[in-house]
């Protein structure tokens, strides 16, 4: 393994267990096997490799393409699920994130910086779905696809604290999102999922 790649995993790991202040870079460098000096050769300071370990760290393993939609049921709830399990995941490290932000903006993980970023394939499939006449209602693609995100990533975030025993598995809670986002933006829901959702309204 490279030295910037032991740099950075030793980082995500520093971090995850201790946050940022607790991250020291001496503290980094001996988790990695290498000395202070060349973590700084690499990465220059401890906020540049505490961001990049954490952008890292964001990058799903398996991670699911939404392509031109088809089945959109089907393909944003494979999409929706993933996510949502790699969040829950990551959800103790998220948080850290959130908490030092306040004092340390910089390390934030960039939000959307590359296409292929969770925001902008949401949004791009819902415009592809409007343009095949698969969504017919009036909505904005953007802010169609924060609703559904921004679900997503509250129930991965905040799912342990709520103290339901009647809580749905996961995967019926997302599913319900996925179908309450299609009908909103005039897809036609097919099925059991548009009797979960009419029940609601």
């Amino acid at each position: 393994m490279e030295i910037r790649e032991r740099l950075l995993q030793a980082a995500a790991q520093v971090y995850a267990e201790v946050g940022f202040r607790g991250a020291t870079t001496r503290r980094i460098a001996e988790e990695a096997g290498v000395n202070e000096i060349t973590l700084f050769r690499h990465f220059g300071t401890k906020e540049a490799l505490v961001k990049a370990a954490l952008i890292m760290a964001h990058r799903q393993p398996n991670f699911v393409e939404l392509g031109e939609p088809v089945e959109p049921e089907t393909e944003l709830f494979t999409w929706a699920i993933n996510v949502y399990r790699h969040w829950y995941q990551s959800r103790e490290v998220i948080c850290r994130v959130m908490g030092d932000m306040v004092e340390h903006p910089e390390i934030a993980p960039g939000i959307c910086e590359e296409p292929s970023c969770e925001h902008a394939m949401v949004s791009r499939y819902l415009a592809r779905m409007r343009e095949l006449g698969l969504a017919t209602g009036e909505f904005h693609p953007d802010a169609a696809a924060g609703l559904l995100l921004g679900s997503v990533f509250t129930h991965a975030i905040w799912r342990d604290h709520f103290n339901k025993p009647s809580l749905p598995p996961p995967e019926e809670v997302i599913r319900h999102y996925v179908g309450l986002v299609l009908g909103a933006v005039g897809f036609r829901l097919k099925g059991a999922l548009d009797r979960k959702v009419k029940e609601t309204v």
